[in-house]
This record gives structure tokens, C-alpha cells and sequence, in this order.
């Protein structure tokens, strides 16, 4: 079974276990529970397996004092709602929530998650690293040379025409012209957004790079070359180093996705429909926990918690 094939299998089986709660199911929808569950051996597992997770959780989740003796048969839902089954994924691996050792041991700074970080290099340039980021230095005689190893970082640079400033990431890189940038490496793409001066972004796929990016202006590359170059508010792409966040019409989706990169936890969207719907407004990222709180205010929906760590977004 491949592994979309069982992502989706997962994402399903969260989608009927939600909606079950402590209620049965309509007739219909019973019906086309029954077979969407009897359709294939890896929809039974995949119940079996978000069923299973919610009782582990439930369990870890229940004050001490409120676990019976004997075995425990956890309800389905905390305030009528149930986690999803990426829950387990994050459970599982836990490391993914911060560094792995091979990066650690490559990086020469790195932050934790929540953690925002200035530095200056040797040549008097700095560097703000975002959460859960880490970059590698490597200057010499003839060039200055960054590696954004995972996450997103501001390099401002300190003058030397003898050096070109080059910052690396993914299948490309982005070298200096006298200027204030940000890069961040995403999953399959990284992106340049440009706050003072220009940059020469360079992709290893692209025959027409390199491209000449200029303040107020962002670009994206990936495996396939380099995109168009986008006008931006540079300002509130990087309004993490101001300890913000801002969204003008982002999908619900995108914001979890990058509030998950601040938190301590794990936050998922249960339902296609909430990760679409969009959202509008500056928040701040001390507290990630009453971020959610507003988006459920603002967009009329609702969180199932466990602590603080966990949190399902539902209707």
C-alpha cells in the first residue's frame, strides 16, 4: 500500500470516526460507513488504528486520579469531536517536531521550535533564524558561503565585493547584491523574498537563471526551475522577526501549517471544507494556543485539546 494510498485511508477513517461521536449514525450514512469500511482491508485498518490512537490519548490525556483500575473504554470525543489520525503520525514521530540528529550535527546554529534567533557572522553580516531552522557556514578567502539546512532565515549583509554572499537552499541558491533577504526552504520548493537592494537567485534546473529579484519582491524555484518573480509585502512575509504573523486570505490549511511550525504539539484540520475557508489578520506568536482561540471565534468553529499539545480544529 502506498503511502498516499494510506494517508487518504487515515484521513477517512478520522472523517466517519468524527462525525460518530457519542451518537450513532444516521441510517443512510451508517450504510455507506458499513461499506466504505467492508471496501478494503486497509479502510478496516485504518479505523482500527485512529480508534486505537484516541483510547491511547484519551488515556494519557485523563488526570490521574480520573483513571478507573480496569480497563478503560475512552469515548469518542472530548466536548462531542474526536482527533484525527495525523494525531498519531506526530505521536509516533515525535522527532519530526524538532531537529534530527544528521542536521544538528551539520549545522553550525540552529533554533528549537518557538525559537527566534539573531547571530552575527564573522564578516559583521547577520542572520535571523526562524523556528525549527539551521544553517551552515562556510566562508573563505573567495566566497561567503550559507546552507539553509531546514526551516527560514533574514541574512543581512555586510559589504565585501572580494566575497559574493551566497545562501543555499534546495536545488538553487541566492547570492547577494548588496541587500536584506529572506530564504526558506520548504518540503519540495524554497523561496526568496527580497527586503533591501537585489538578489541573484540561481536555480540548478533552470537554463534562464539566473534571476535578478528586487525589494519588495519574491520568487519560488523547485525541482522544475524558477517561478515568476511576485510582487510581496516583504515586511509582513518576514513579520515573524517581529514576533507576528499575518495572513491576507490564506486558506485555514496554510495558517495551521504555519502555526504548527511554533508549536509544541501538533494542530490539525478535520474536514476539507474548514481547510479552505480563509482567513484575514495579524496574530501574535507568543501564544499559539490563543491564536487558535481567535480562529475558532472568527470562523465560527470549533478545537478538540488535549493539554496543550494537541489540537483538533473541527466544525
Amino acid at each position: 500500500m502506498s503511502a498516499e494510498r494510506q494517508e487518504d485511508a487515515l484521513d477517512q477513517a478520522a472523517e466517519w470516526f468524527f462525525r460518530q461521536g457519542d451518537c450513532p449514525l444516521a441510517p443512510a450514512d451508517q450504510r455507506r460507513f458499513d461499506a466504505w469500511l467492508s471496501a478494503s482491508p486497509e479502510n478496516r485498518a485504518a479505523y482500527d488504528e485512529v480508534s486505537r490512537t484516541w483510547d491511547e490519548l484519551s488515556r494519557i490525556a485523563a488526570p490521574p486520579r480520573a483513571r478507573p483500575a480496569g480497563p478503560v473504554k475512552a469515548r469518542r470525543s472530548f466536548a462531542g469531536a474526536t482527533a484525527s489520525a495525523g494525531i498519531m503520525a506526530a505521536l509516533l514521530l515525535v522527532a519530526a517536531w524538532g531537529f534530527d540528529l544528521p542536521i544538528r550535527l551539520q549545522a553550525d546554529a540552529y533554533t528549537a521550535t518557538g525559537e527566534i534567533r539573531s547571530l552575527t557572522l564573522s564578516d559583521g553580516s547577520t542572520v535571523e533564524l526562524n523556528s525549527s531552522s539551521a544553517i551552515a557556514v562556510d566562508y573563505t578567502d573567495a566566497a561567503r558561503s550559507i546552507r539553509l539546512l531546514k526551516g527560514e532565515a533574514v541574512f543581512s549583509v555586510a559589504p565585501d565585493a572580494a566575497r559574493p554572499f551566497t545562501v543555499a537552499s534546495g536545488s538553487g541558491d541566492a547570492t547577494a547584491l548588496g541587500t536584506v533577504y529572506g530564504v526558506r526552504a520548504g518540503a519540495d520548493a524554497s523561496t526568496v523574498t527580497v527586503l533591501e537592494s537585489r538578489v541573484s537567485v540561481r536555480s540548478t534546473h533552470d537554463a534562464f537563471s539566473p534571476v535578478t529579484v528586487s525589494a519588495g519582491e519574491q520568487v519560488r524555484y523547485d525541482a522544475a526551475g524558477i517561478g515568476t518573480i511576485a510582487h510581496v509585502d516583504a515586511a509582513a512575509a518576514t513579520a515573524w522577526r517581529r514576533g507576528k504573523l499575518i495572513f491576507t486570505e490564506r486558506p485555514l490549511g496554510d495558517v495551521v501549517a504555519e502555526l504548527n511550525r511554533y508549536h509544541h504539539g501538533f494542530i490539525r484540520i478535520v474536514g476539507d471544507d474548514l481547510r479552505n475557508r480563509h482567513v484575514n489578520g495579524v496574530f501574535e506568536l507568543g501564544d499559539i494556543a490563543a491564536v487558535v482561540d481567535t480562529l475558532e471565534t472568527s470562523l465560527g468553529i470549533r478545537s478538540t485539546r488535549l493539554g496543550s499539545s494537541v489540537i483538533v480544529l473541527h466544525r
